[in-house]
């Protein structure tokens, strides 16, 4: 069993994303968020993840639309580093980079819209765990 001080921050999806494969990261920083003590959950969204090198900038965008909806959905504190003018994307981006016409305007009808006023659409289930 994983020690509270072993719980994986947002801000940690990006440090380790060089030893660790970042989707993985951020399925353990979701987990660790979900089974993490009600008052314990602001920690792990509250600290802005830093830029890192060749990393590719939609992360941060998803990273900054997670610590947004995960606040509003849990009651906490909406993180301020999240709503950034540097965490909206210029163009749309759609998951599985998409192109076709009626995936798109689904992702755009379900996306969250903490991601949506950040231009991803992800779906509605870019939060959700198996």
């Amino acid at each position: 069993m994983r020690k509270d001080k072993d719980r994986v921050r947002i801000g940690d999806v990006i440090q380790l994303s060089g030893e660790t494969d970042i989707k993985l990261l951020w399925g353990q920083f979701l987990d660790d968020f979900y089974h993490a003590p009600a008052d314990e959950r602001y920690a792990l969204i509250k600290d802005e993840p830093p830029y890192s090198e060749g990393l590719e900038e939609k992360w941060l965008f998803i990273l900054a639309a997670a610590a947004h909806a995960l606040a509003n959905q849990y009651g906490l504190d909406v993180p301020e580093w999240s709503l950034g003018k540097k965490y909206v994307s210029e163009k749309a981006l759609y998951a599985f980079d998409s192109h076709i016409k009626a995936h798109q305007e689904y992702l755009e009808e379900t996306s969250l819209p903490e991601f949506k006023e950040r231009n991803l659409m992800l779906g509605d289930n870019i939060l959700s765990r198996c």
